[in-house]
């Protein structure tokens, strides 16, 4: 997936309890998503532990100057069947 300069993105992973959503960021460049994670991810990745590496997928990203933060309110609504409005906190 090619990602051009100056797009919005956010990048997510996982589902249920492992579900992990970044983002907002910037794209500062162009850029191949699919080979970034190629070359970052070891092919002989146990499945079991592939969770771990795409969650610092956007961190390495940041690192090398790919993407950029986009500043914004991050809001929950809630889980579970109740109401727990708050501002969720960025883990990056």
């Amino acid at each position: 997936m090619i990602v051009k300069t100056g797009e919005v993105i956010c990048i997510a992973s996982g589902i249920y309890e492992g579900y992990d959503r970044s983002g907002p960021f910037v794209a500062t460049r162009e850029f191949d998503l699919g080979s970034f994670v190629a070359e970052v991810i070891p092919q002989q990745t146990k499945r079991h532990d592939m969770s771990a590496l795409l969650w610092d997928v956007p961190r390495m990203l940041l690192e090398r100057g790919l993407i950029t933060e986009l500043p914004c309110k991050k809001i929950h609504l809630g889980a579970m069947g109740e109401i727990d409005i708050r501002q969720e906190q960025d883990d990056l």
